[in-house]
């Protein structure tokens, strides 16, 4: 850790997260990518990502609690949520063989991903008879990029985009998919004693009621903001943080 993180560890901690709240109550995700993208300036990766296991699971689990029908969630969407939980309980015994600068360079790209997904998403389409098809996929791919950075979000974010459903079920059915995926990482992390619960419940508390409070506001201006602009401004932030990311895991 920088003389600087340390020094103002607190303040950097508390900011980078109640941005990600206002993030995710406004867009439906984006939590630990934001985190994650702002802390690695200050602290190491697996610190970084480690922080947002217990956040992200308690606001999913909020965000779906709050869905409009949750059994029609779980009838569309098992197979994905299946797949994806079978690859993440594999892919999060890895994060303890990584050094930082893989895991970096791994947020990275996941980072980019999720830039060029959205950047170009009216240009990819998967027609509704195929969704079922792809889910043993996206459940798989999800699982490689999220065991060992918690960013499994991205892959679902290219599916669900690519469906063209709408904004309700797509903030719905993220709330369930990361809900359910928080059960495998969390198992693979405390088993391999990257999480260690003694070291992080503190941590992982305050970090979670200052998420929670940007999560509120972000739902409060969800409808009065426009939400592409928002949307669009946030993915360049992306784009910047996430070259800076792997330029300084390969230099």
């Amino acid at each position: 850790m920088s003389e600087f993180a340390a020094e103002y560890y607190w303040i950097i901690i508390v900011t980078s997260f109640f941005l990600a709240g206002i993030v995710k109550g406004t867009l439906g995700l984006g939590l630990p990518t934001v985190a994650i993208t702002l802390l690695t300036f200050f602290i190491p990766p697996v610190d970084a990502v480690m922080m947002n296991v217990i956040p992200v699971l308690l606001l999913n689990s909020w965000q779906y609690y709050q869905a409009k029908d949750h059994l029609f969630v779980i009838k569309k969407y098992w197979r994905l949520a299946a797949w994806m939980m079978a690859s993440l309980a594999v892919f999060s015994f890895v994060t303890v063989h990584l050094s930082n600068e893989f895991i970096k360079l791994w947020i990275g790209v996941g980072i980019l991903s999720f830039f060029i997904t959205n950047i170009r998403s009216g240009g990819w389409h998967i027609p509704p008879e195929k969704m079922r098809k792809w889910q043993p996929i996206v459940g798989g791919v999800s699982g490689f990029v999220g065991g060992p950075t918690v960013l499994w979000a991205i892959p679902l974010t290219i599916y669900l985009i690519s469906a063209k459903i709408p904004k309700r079920e797509f903030v719905d059915t993220m709330g369930f998919l990361l809900l359910v995926g928080c059960l495998p990482v969390i198992f693979g992390y405390v088993s391999t004693e990257v999480f260690v619960f003694s070291e992080m419940w503190f941590p992982s508390l305050v970090v979670t009621l200052v998420a929670t409070i940007g999560f509120i506001l972000g739902q409060l201006i969800r409808d009065k903001i426009s939400t592409d602009l928002f949307r669009k401004l946030l993915l360049w932030m992306f784009f910047i943080m996430g070259i800076r990311m792997i330029a300084e895991a390969l230099l």
